[in-house]
């Protein structure tokens, strides 16, 4: 049984929600998975509010060029949560991830440095364009 780790779709139209799986392969994307590892959302979302009052009240004395409020300027951002542990356990015993995965977990750096799964820079769009080959050529 071949196991992937991949992204399976949740939410609304327009609004998605992915859960990091390890799943059959031969499997569709939204099935059953064998072990949920994480969620991503990629949507910016506003960031939870502070939960500390020295944060808070910190935070109520700045203000911006213009004597605004800056604690009223919405920080967004996407959130991505996954059990490092268990996804080092999938990828150890032989589950194959995704393209999807690997750019997330590059990102949050739990496959750093030189890995099997790289991504080449051509198969990412950001590769040179092929050139001609310049020998052999006749004028």
């Amino acid at each position: 049984m071949v196991v992937r780790l991949r992204l399976a779709r949740h939410g609304k139209k327009n609004t998605p929600f992915y859960h990091l799986v390890a799943v059959n392969a031969s499997k569709r994307r939204d099935a059953l998975p064998i072990e949920k590892l994480g969620e991503y959302d990629p949507i910016p979302r506003p960031a939870p509010p502070t939960t500390t009052l020295a944060a808070a009240i910190a935070q109520s004395f700045h203000l911006d060029s213009k004597g605004r409020d800056a604690a009223m300027k919405e920080v967004r951002e996407k959130r991505i949560v996954w059990d490092v542990e268990r996804v080092r356990y999938w990828l150890g015993v032989g589950a194959q991830p995704s393209e999807a995965v690997v750019k997330l977990l590059e990102r949050g750096g739990v496959l750093a440095g030189d890995h099997k799964w790289r991504i080449s820079q051509a198969r990412r769009g950001k590769g040179k364009p092929k050139e001609e080959k310049e020998g052999g050529s006749e004028e």
